[in-house]
């Protein structure tokens, strides 16, 4: 799968959660929410292997996103231990190589000043926090004049947090 193929996988997936309606833990599990997200997660590292700087993109924000939001909302829960670590080991190289672009720069910024455990809860990524600490607002300014439609979840996040900043800059 490619990423916009995960992009319309993803969109069905946010089309389920938002129908259900009851007890969502109960819920998710029995509908495979939970497995689904894991798997699209998986999907986004491999490609990120192979240097698709969209898939890490999308995989780093499932990483923050399932500390940083909840499982509730976001229906990430349980993503491999091993697979999050490859993730920011790869993000780790880039940023060490500078090879990050520049709207991942003010992503991993504003995942930063939002929650630093997410990355701070492990060893190394030295390399990776600097980044982070580089432009603590930049996103303020930078997501505004960014696109995200079909990015996936990542690309819903990013809308809400532009309608936030244009109604409160």
């Amino acid at each position: 799968m490619n990423v916009q193929q995960l992009a319309t996988l993803e969109e069905k997936w946010l089309k389920t959660q938002r129908g259900l309606v009851g007890d969502r833990e109960v819920l998710y599990e029995q509908a495979g929410v939970y497995a689904a997200w894991r798997d699209i997660f998986g999907h986004y590292a491999a490609l990120a292997r192979t240097g698709d700087l969209e898939a890490l993109k999308r995989a780093l924000y499932f990483v923050w996103a399932q500390r940083s939001i909840g499982h509730l909302i976001t229906g990430l829960k349980d993503l491999d231990p091993e697979t999050v670590q490859e993730v920011l080991r790869l993000a780790e190289a880039r940023a060490r190589d500078d090879s990050l672009d520049a709207e991942l720069q003010w992503m991993l910024s504003y995942y930063y000043v939002v929650d630093r455990g997410y990355l701070d809860r492990f060893e190394g990524l030295e390399a990776l926090k600097r980044t982070s600490l580089a432009h603590p607002f930049l996103y303020r300014r930078r997501c505004l004049e960014a696109s995200f439609d079909q990015r996936g979840q990542m690309g819903e996040y990013w809308k809400a947090e532009q309608a936030h900043l244009r109604r409160w800059p």
